[in-house]
């Protein structure tokens, strides 16, 4: 007799307690599939509110930008700004949510979806995130480091600024690609694991 026929005849010998056992562990998994996402729904509609932040602000730099140069790249981080948000709402959302009504295999699959979604999105996040803004950031420093040595300034304050942003920048990519990626893989094992000690 295979596994799944012992576990069906389990569930007919004593159908009220695999019934009550087999509610507790769906609302379990609807309700975690629901946290998830609301928590992705919050980071959604704060980087949205951030890439709209950065849109207007850049623009406003663009516009009194003194040189060429550094005007191209401030636009270059302002329109960041619009293609992240767009980036996010397009695919930052997780699957659609399932009628309660619906197995309990229907709800894992739906939050195990959920993550992989996240996971290729961070695993992403130096493409479509970080790159495009500091492109525009590099650039921008460029021209300032042009200008001041056109004046005859020191342009230290240029090359720090871009040693910054390159700090910045590749802290925000360790912590998504790295340690946002091993949480969301560890959801993920321990949802596996539980189903394997279900079966």
């Amino acid at each position: 007799m295979s596994p799944d026929e012992l576990r069906d005849l389990w569930h007919t010998e004593s159908p009220l307690l695999s019934a009550k056992e087999g509610e507790e562990v769906l609302t379990l998994v609807i309700e975690r599939t629901r946290n998830f996402d609301r928590q992705i729904a919050v980071r959604n509609a704060i980087e949205c509110c951030a890439a709209v932040f950065v849109t207007l602000l850049f623009s406003w730099f663009a516009w009194r930008a003194p040189g060429l140069l550094e005007g191209t790249g401030m636009a270059i981080v302002a329109a960041s700004g619009v293609w992240i948000a767009f980036y996010i709402l397009r695919f930052g959302s997780g699957p659609k949510p399932l009628d309660p009504g619906v197995s309990l295999n229907a709800y894992r699959q739906l939050l195990r979806d959920g993550y992989d979604q996240q996971i290729r999105l961070l695993r992403n996040v130096k493409y479509w995130y970080l790159l495009p803004p500091y492109i525009g950031l590099v650039i921008a420093n460029l021209g300032f480091w042009l200008r001041l040595k056109a004046s005859g300034t020191p342009a230290w304050g240029a090359i720090a600024a871009i040693g910054v942003v390159t700090g910045i920048f590749a802290l925000v990519w360790i912590a998504n690609e790295f340690f946002g990626v091993r949480h969301l893989e560890r959801l993920k094992r321990d949802l596996a694991t539980t189903e394997a000690k279900e079966s």
